[in-house]
């Protein structure tokens, strides 16, 4: 059963074994884990549900419906967006397709200096190939790969790089670009078109247009209370509250700290909304003779990975492709006036790259603003800049070796050259302060650390919160570092996992 707010007319009392506070990676995971072990599931979604037949392939639909702050949020200075899905099936939906495994060092490191426990690549292992499996998650033949992605591929491999063909979740693509902007052709296999309806196909109920503003206990109960929204003028209509002995915040590493401040829960040791990673993110543009047109075909199926760990400190970067898509390119390419005017007209000949970086001294913080919603904040490392550095200026050359005549990043002050040794030098002078060269996250991870040193985390191993028996955080936020991969794979692993095991231990019968 899925019901939306227009279904709503009076406030909603329910109650059920679980209560999942989100439907992404974590949230639909748990779902359907959890129903098909025959408990009682309800699911609430901040966002509203859509299906194919609502995905326009239009950044107007996509950004109003299925994005965070219509693709605006950012931290409270402006210096990085934080692009998240606001949606049933969360980012998911919005997702570029990635899907990648967490790398053995990070889980090691996890082990290490953490205690995490049950994670281990051996002990995931099983749970890493279910999700591939249940996802079709598969490498693109070359001929699949875009002009953008080719970018990569053989600008990598010229320059003896190591780039490769990534992970996809997808089934029968139809290879029109919009994975970003919600599948039109349900092929790609994100949380809204597979763990969703299954997890519905076993009895859950899901309710979208629900925005939890707290948690409360009760004895052995929780209380999740909150407001449906009114799809179109995004104001409450009603309220609600729905009680279950577990409930399982699964709301982001942005959102699922904000909801346990409010709540009060959860924070004996003062580390909720603490460690917040970002895999910060730039861009590096090649201007090209040929046509490139980086909002077609797959939108990212390469990578180069070569300088991942690389030092053995467990840091480092990697670059990807990103899809350009009109509105914005025109937010995020460099210049004003007639420069970036001409820039625009350029559009169909730009190919795109984004340098990822995982984070070792670099940490943000989700704290809450005067109305009770996310204030977030992000300090840039040095050393995590100068890895930022370093990756714009290996995939400046990769630019050039696959034969781009001008290459630019986005930093405000013209930053661009026709050479890589001129992209090296420009780099070198460029500014690098807040709001000196646009920034940006579609990965934020870690507010809800995961460690079984309850001093200086969250939750445990299994998810759940030191402090209340009964409560978990199931979502990117319990990583107790930066990932170095797109982490919806390591969410989807963790859910599983934990899901299971709040099956055969907190809901027993």
């Amino acid at each position: 059963m899925i019901v939306q707010s227009k279904d709503i007319t009076k406030p909603v009392r329910e109650s059920a074994d679980v209560c999942i506070i989100g439907s992404g990676c974590g949230g639909g995971a748990s779902a359907k884990v959890l129903a098909e072990a025959g408990k009682k599931v309800i699911v609430i979604e901040e966002g509203g549900y859509f299906t194919s037949g609502d995905f326009d392939m239009t950044e107007q639909t996509a950004y109003q419906n299925l994005y965070q702050q219509r693709a605006g949020q950012a931290t409270d200075d402006l210096a990085v967006t934080v692009l998240q899905g606001k949606c049933v099936g969360g980012s998911s939906t919005v997702a570029w397709t990635t899907s990648l495994r967490t790398p053995d060092f990070v889980l090691a490191k996890w082990k290490k200096d953490f205690g995490v426990n049950g994670l281990s690549s051996k002990e995931l292992e099983p749970y890493f190939e279910r999700v591939e499996k249940y996802l079709n998650i598969h490498l693109e033949p070359e001929e699949n790969h875009n002009p953008n992605n080719r970018i990569i591929l053989d600008g990598a491999r010229k320059l003896g790089y190591k780039a490769h063909a990534s992970g996809r979740n997808t089934k029968d693509c139809q290879k029109a670009g919009a994975c970003g902007l919600g599948c039109p052709f349900d092929a790609k296999l994100s949380v809204n078109v597979t763990y969703v309806p299954d997890a519905v196909k076993a009895g859950a109920a899901i309710f979208a247009n629900f925005r939890a503003s707290r948690i409360a206990i009760n004895g052995s109960l929780k209380q999740v209370f909150g407001h449906v929204i009114d799809q179109e003028t995004h104001k409450a209509k009603t309220n609600f509250v729905i009680e279950a002995p577990v409930v399982i915040v699964a709301a982001s590493a942005i959102h699922s700290p904000a909801l346990l401040l409010r709540s009060g829960l959860a924070n004996s040791s003062g580390e909720v909304g603490k460690h917040l990673t970002f895999h910060l993110t730039s861009a590096v543009l090649g201007l090209y003779d040929r046509i490139i047109y980086p909002a077609g075909g797959v939108p990212q199926s390469a990578m180069c990975d070569e300088f991942l760990n690389k030092n053995g400190d467990g840091g480092g970067f990697w670059i990807e492709a990103v899809p350009v898509y009109p509105t914005l390119a025109s937010l995020a390419l460099p210049g004003f006036g007639n420069r970036h005017r001409e820039l625009m007209r350029q559009y169909a000949h730009i190919g795109a790259s984004i340098v990822l970086v995982k984070e070792i001294d670099s940490e943000g913080e989700v704290g809450l603003n005067e109305y009770g919603r996310p204030s977030i904040s992000y300090a840039f490392g040095e050393r995590d800049r100068e890895y930022m550095k370093q990756g714009l200026k290996i995939a400046a050359e990769i630019h050039f070796a696959a034969g781009a005549k001008r290459v630019m990043t986005l930093h405000s002050h013209k930053t661009e050259s026709t050479s890589p040794q001129g992209m090296n030098e420009a780099l070198d002078q460029a500014p690098w302060g807040t709001n000196e060269i646009a920034l940006y996250s579609a990965h934020p991870l870690g507010t809800c650390r995961m460690s079984e040193h309850a001093v200086r985390s969250v939750v445990d191993s299994h998810c759940e919160t030191h402090d209340e028996n009964g409560l978990f955080v199931i979502d990117g936020s319990v990583t107790p570092t930066s990932l170095g991969v797109n982490p919806q794979v390591t969410i989807l692993a963790i859910a599983e996992k934990s899901a299971e095991w709040i099956a055969e231990n907190r809901l027993k019968k």
